[in-house]
């Protein structure tokens, strides 16, 4: 029995020996097992020494074996058969399968667990080059040096006794996953400064089945993940964080894994958003970057959803809106909506953010299309992006994750655009710096009689480039120059008055505001707003200014402004000497009309000159002008008055005297170039008044006789904007009356009633 049971032991060891490296250690082992168990058992031995089968010819039997694998194999399979057979011949077999079952279950499946598979890798790290081969869980790179790995080798040492082998793919900047490489082979580039992503690693072979490959990676930022096995990704993708350091092991299919395998690898996730678009409603989900809502169609957005997908790291993402009228709501996340649906109301700006994991790794940027602004600059982590304060909706958005600390996707300068300010502030006679005030509120005084004498003007809060700029106009100094941004304009310490300021915007922020201010000035009071750059006050008047506003409009938003309401300029008068050049006009006792009138007129403009008025002439010589020109230039001037200088004639000699004309509507005689002014009642009016004024001063200082005034649609006062006359001094014809017109006396008394005239008419109306 027992030499049955020591042969059966030697057949299942020569069965082994087969799977084994030619290193047979472990076999001795079973071998010196199966030697004390036989001690163990004397009385079991048969009394003929014949019979027994000693541990040495086990032993050599064994090492037989190992030689010639096919011929083992052979011989094995017959002494198994010849044990079956006596096996079979025995009745007492019970004791026999006991011993068997025994031997099995102590001695089989340690066997099938010797072979342990020996891993062996090496990497390529930058600035060191290829390190040392390490094994079995050795680290392979460095850790807290910042330095990539590039490359990788792997091979498992016993594959080939054990049946197995290796491949593996690595994921490389710029390039991407590669193909799988085996068995030693190099994944990975050298000398292209390529670090090394992700890599996955798998085993293969027809034993491949009985183990699993782990390994894990230190990962830029990340330091070591979890653990991955058998081809799973391990490290990062879609994120630029270079591989530092890796391990890896070999177990059997039974074994735990090394540690961890919660987060072996990290791709970067997608952010997925909707916006609900006046008229149209919920529009298609999109994602990364893409634009949500509608351009150039006038369109608001009114809500908004964002939600996070494809993520393996904790947290979420959170927004809130600024809506029309209700201003900024309470962050909501994870797909739920921020707006309004079926409200009609606007949304006007927006704060995304992440929060937990996700913010330790990305930066949410956003960027949107508002209402006059177009496509603001990108913003990000909370910050708002829109306008608050305008009353701009929002019109698309985009929305990107970036790697923390990553470029942004474009300029970051001005994402969000609220209301800016304007602040300024006066040096008010006695008082000296007023307090300064903002956005409208009047600096000055009104009704205390006190002048400015200079003016600060800043701008706060402004979110656009440029700048503010001003001028005044100061007594005995006159206009200025610019100054900007808080500079002072005027003067301090010398009692001179401000009597006129100019203010305008610059650069970016001009595109979108207008400025508006108007000025309380002496006499005149309150005169109406000015913008722009236009003059506001008086000049020419000797006029204080006494209080000012200042406001910004949004571009185009302001009530229209006109210039002779904001500002009182020096007084003009366009003098008109009728005729000249080809066209003589009456003529008599060889005196032309033509000639008479530039005399008077010229005498005119000196008198009125002299009275402080700014005089512009048709012609100041024999020249040809245009019957429709004269008018078209007083109108370009913006004179005050227009005043047309005529000598009388007649078929006949007896006709004498003085007659003035004001404007009088006929519909045959339509206006050409003054169609919305020629008619107006207030210049009808003063046109009237102007005529009886100068009139009736020809008429008391000359002595002639009183022809009277009347309306008459001639081209010049029909023509002009602005309130105006025509005035015949006498009958050229006339010989007596010609004797005195051509006198330079006479010519004096008509200017000088002319000039006075006007001056008493400007007394009125300014």
């Amino acid at each position: 029995m027992q030499r049955k049971l020591l042969l059966l032991v030697s057949v299942l060891l020569m069965s082994f020996v087969l799977v084994l490296p030619a290193n047979h250690s472990y076999a001795q082992e079973r071998i010196e097992e199966v030697e004390e168990f036989g001690s163990n058992n004397e009385q079991n031995k048969l009394d003929n020494p014949i019979e027994e089968i000693s541990t040495q010819e086990a032993q050599e039997t064994i090492s037989n074996e190992s030689l010639n694998s096919s011929k083992e194999l052979s011989e094995g399979e017959l002494l198994e058969d010849e044990f079956e057979e006596e096996m079979k011949d025995n009745e007492s077999t019970s004791e026999v399968d006991s011993e068997i079952n025994s031997v099995k279950t102590m001695e089989l499946n340690p066997l099938v667990k010797q072979a342990n598979p020996i891993i062996k890798y090496s990497t390529h790290v930058q600035g060191i080059g290829w390190q040392n081969e390490v094994s079995n869980g050795k680290l392979s790179g460095t850790q807290g040096e910042k330095k990539r790995l590039e490359s990788i080798q792997i091979a498992i040492d016993n594959g080939k006794e054990l049946g197995i082998g290796v491949k593996y793919s690595t994921n490389i900047e710029g390039i991407g996953w590669t193909g799988y490489v085996y068995d030693g082979s190099k994944s990975g580039t050298v000398g292209k400064a390529k670090r090394l992503e992700a890599i996955k690693i798998e085993l293969t072979g027809k034993n491949a089945s009985n183990y699993d490959i782990y390994y894990r990676v230190h990962a830029q930022t990340f330091g070591w993940l979890s653990w991955a096995k058998n081809g799973e990704p391990s490290g990062t993708e879609g994120l630029e964080k270079r591989l530092e350091a890796i391990e890896i092991i070999i177990v059997e299919k039974s074994e735990d894994a090394p540690g961890s395998t919660e987060k072996p690898f990290f791709t970067k996730p997608s952010v997925v958003y909707t916006t609900h678009v006046q008229t149209y409603g919920w529009l298609d989900k999109v994602k990364n970057g893409k634009m949500s809502g509608t351009i150039s169609q006038g369109k608001r957005l009114e809500a908004i959803k964002i939600d996070i997908q494809n993520a393996n790291f904790d947290g979420n993402i959170s927004y809130t809106t600024h809506v029309q009228s209700s201003g900024w709501l309470d962050y909501v996340s994870n797909d739920k909506s921020s707006g309004t649906v079926g409200k009609g109301k606007r949304l006007e700006a927006i704060k995304i953010k992440l929060n937990g994991e996700m913010a330790k790794y990305f930066d949410v940027y956003y960027r949107v299309h508002a209402q006059t602004f177009g496509w603001l600059d990108w913003t990000k982590n909370g910050e708002p992006a829109g306008t608050e304060g305008l009353a701009k909706r929002l019109e698309a958005i985009e929305i990107v994750l970036v790697n923390k600390g990553g470029k942004a996707p474009g300029a970051t300068e001005k994402p969000f655009l609220t209301h800016p300010s304007v602040s300024y502030t006066t040096h008010i006679q006695s008082f000296g710096w007023g307090k300064t005030v903002s956005d409208g509120t009047a600096s000055g005084t009104v009704g205390l009689a006190k002048r400015l004498e200079a003016i600060k003007i800043n701008l706060k809060d402004s979110p656009f480039d440029g700048d503010i700029v001003y001028s005044t106009h100061v007594q005995s100094y006159g206009w200025l120059k610019n100054v900007t941004n808080g500079g002072l304009s005027g003067k301090t310490g010398e009692s001179k008055r401000l009597e006129a300021i100019q203010i305008k915007l610059t650069g970016e922020i001009a595109k979108y505001y207008d400025i508006y201010y108007r000025v309380h000035a002496q006499t005149f009071g309150w005169l109406g707003w000015a913008k722009n750059g236009m003059k506001a006050g008086s000049e020419g008047h000797a006029k204080r200014l006494e209080a000012i506003e200042i406001n910004l409009v949004p571009k185009g938003e302001g009530k229209p402004v006109n210039t002779r309401s904001a500002f009182k300029r020096p007084l003009t008068v366009f003098l008109d000497p009728g005729h000249g050049g080809t066209d003589s006009g009456a003529v008599g006792g060889g005196y032309k009309e033509a000639s008479l009138n530039l005399v008077v007129a010229n005498k005119t403009a000196s008198l009125l000159r002299a009275k402080g008025y700014t005089v512009y002439m048709s012609r100041t010589g024999n020249t040809t002008v245009g019957l429709y020109e004269r008018p078209q230039m007083a109108n370009d001037l913006d004179a005050n008055i227009f005043v047309s200088l005529h000598h009388n004639s007649s078929v006949t000699a007896g006709p004498y005297g003085i007659e003035s004309y004001y404007y009088k509507y006929k519909k045959e005689y339509p206006s050409k170039i003054n169609e919305s002014m020629h008619n107006d009642p207030e210049r009808v009016s003063k046109s009237k008044t102007l005529t009886n004024l100068i009139h009736d001063k020809m008429v008391e200082y000359t002595g002639a006789k009183n022809r009277g005034t009347d309306g008459s649609s001639f081209a010049v006062i029909r023509e002009s904007e602005m309130p105006a006359t025509l005035l015949e001094l006498g009958y050229i014809n006339n010989a007596s009356e010609r004797k005195k017109l051509v006198t330079s006396s006479y010519q004096n008394k008509l200017a000088k009633a002319i000039a006075d005239g006007i001056a008493e008419y400007f007394e009125m109306y300014y």
